[in-house]
């Protein structure tokens, strides 16, 4: 993707907050599915479900089916790997995952009905650090809204059969119903109904991102030992990540939810020497973060859309706020998000 228009502002904070919304993807990214033993012909699957029946078998395979392999994440020049082990016992799913690239990371997740802790581990400063998630679930959990609300955005269509990591699955195309996001292709196993490979497409069926695995086991019975951290953490900090919820409203500002979004965060966490607030938007497949810092360092803004890969950015001033929205949707949506952000001052 080319950089539309100058924004030299929004290039400086699609730098400073990409990092954190890929590090979500790629922790996301190491989340999927797929072998299945005796399983059925991915033909005859596609003929039984009903597209309602295809999200909903994706949504609950992701969380109650065990799997393990290797996930790889791209998006133009970026390519990372994460190895995931997924545990379900019937009440609660525990998830250990291995970033591959780069500095040393494990992400330890735990699940239930009621809570979502993940506990990140920093090896070289003998360090974790605590978060609660919200109920939002990437993938493979790629579909997080009610399924019902996904077919009033995309239009789904069960196309051909594909191999990933050896594994044959149902291609199923989501296209948007409006401008305000990009199309998708997924790849599932049909048995279990596991994602196997997502990819995000713009309206010529370029591939913008992919999330696919390059192995991967599904089904089998799993040694807990797998969940185990690779290092003692005997003697490590606890610390609880630096976010908190915050209410936007209260505060004075007014961030109307795009259509077809729905609002499923509103925290604030220390940039330097102020906080920043954050809101995050998602319909399901896509998610539009709204980042506003008050009394930011404020330069003359240009006119335009920062693009890093399917990621845009745009930002502009309101009040002596720095405001911008960053997310993996059409240029126009991010500027059309940014435009609507008011200030009218704290209850």
């Amino acid at each position: 993707m080319r950089t539309v228009g100058p924004a030299a502002r929004a290039t400086v904070a699609l730098g400073r907050w990409l990092p954190l919304l890929i590090m979500t993807a790629v922790v996301a990214a190491a989340s999927s599915a797929a072998r299945a033993q005796d399983r059925p012909r991915p033909e005859a699957a596609s003929q039984v479900r009903t597209p309602l029946q295809w999200v909903q078998a994706i949504q609950q395979a992701a969380a109650r089916v065990n799997y393990s392999g290797t996930v790889v994440y791209q998006a133009g020049g970026d390519m990372r790997s994460s190895r995931i082990t997924h545990v379900y016992d019937g009440k609660r799913s525990q998830e250990r995952i291995q970033t591959l690239d780069g500095k040393p990371r494990e992400y330890l997740r735990t699940r239930t009905d009621n809570n979502d802790e993940v506990h990140c581990l920093i090896p070289e400063s003998r360090r974790i650090v605590i978060e609660h998630r919200a109920v939002e679930d990437p993938f493979p959990g790629l579909i997080g809204a009610p399924a019902a609300d996904i077919l009033k955005l995309y239009q789904v269509e069960a196309g051909g059969i594909e191999r990933v990591a050896g594994i044959e699955c149902q291609v199923l195309t989501f296209t948007p119903r409006d401008a305000l996001r990009y199309g998708y292709q997924l790849c599932v196993e049909p048995a279990s109904g596991l994602l196997l490979k997502s990819q995000m497409v713009n309206d010529r069926f370029d591939v913008l991102e992919q999330v696919a695995f390059t192995d991967v086991r599904i089904g089998e019975r799993i040694d807990r030992a797998r969940l185990k951290p690779a290092w003692s953490t005997e003697g490590w900090s606890v610390e609880r990540s630096d976010h908190r919820r915050v209410d936007l409203a209260k505060a004075g500002w007014v961030v109307p939810a795009p259509d077809g979004f729905r609002r499923t965060k509103e925290i604030a966490r220390r940039m330097g020497a102020r906080d920043a607030m954050q809101v995050v938007f998602s319909d399901g497949l896509a998610t539009v973060s709204v980042f506003i810092e008050p009394g930011a360092e404020l330069k003359p803004l240009t006119e335009g859309v920062q693009m890093m890969g399917p990621t845009a950015a745009y930002s502009r001033r309101v009040g002596d706020a720095l405001v911008t929205v960053v997310g993996e949707v059409p240029p126009a949506a991010v500027r059309g998000l940014a435009g609507s952000v008011e200030f009218n001052g704290p209850r």
